[in-house]
């Protein structure tokens, strides 16, 4: 199956790579069909919905903005995906805003994007704790 994306282009696409997020991402409740493009070496990933050719996050890992990033996924949330808590098929990331001047770059570390790589189920969730933030520089000054 081919699909247009916003930032790649045209794009063959399987079957087997779609992620379903039951109940969308915040915001866009309404598309769960995505795919995540990019090669395995890269920093920055794009969570392409498959239903709308516009809309694409800019993702990263979050352990390579604050490396102890531990989010505590409540168990309704790992249910959802059909993980349990000594799953080791999530995969994290936090969608990244990056603005006008790249060294602003932030990421969301307070509602991350979990994927279960055994069934491709996807969620975003919201942390319950006030430990990490929504605008999380991805820069840091040394």
């Amino acid at each position: 199956m081919e699909i247009s994306t916003k930032a790649c282009g045209k794009v063959e696409l399987y079957p087997d790579n779609i992620l379903t997020f039951e109940r969308g991402v915040l915001g866009f409740e309404s598309l769960s069909k995505y795919v995540l493009l990019g090669r395995s070496d890269d920093v920055l990933f794009w969570l392409q919905s498959i239903e709308e050719e516009e809309l694409a996050f800019v993702v990263i890992n979050p352990q390579l903005v604050i490396p102890e990033y531990q989010p505590e996924i409540q168990s309704d949330d790992l249910k959802d995906l059909g993980a349990d808590e000594d799953s080791l098929d999530l995969l994290i990331y936090a969608i990244v805003v990056v603005p006008g001047e790249v060294k602003e770059m932030t990421a969301n570390l307070k509602a991350p994007i979990i994927i279960n790589a055994r069934n491709n189920k996807g969620k975003q969730i919201v942390l319950n704790d006030d430990k990490y933030k929504v605008k999380e520089p991805v820069f840091r000054d040394k």
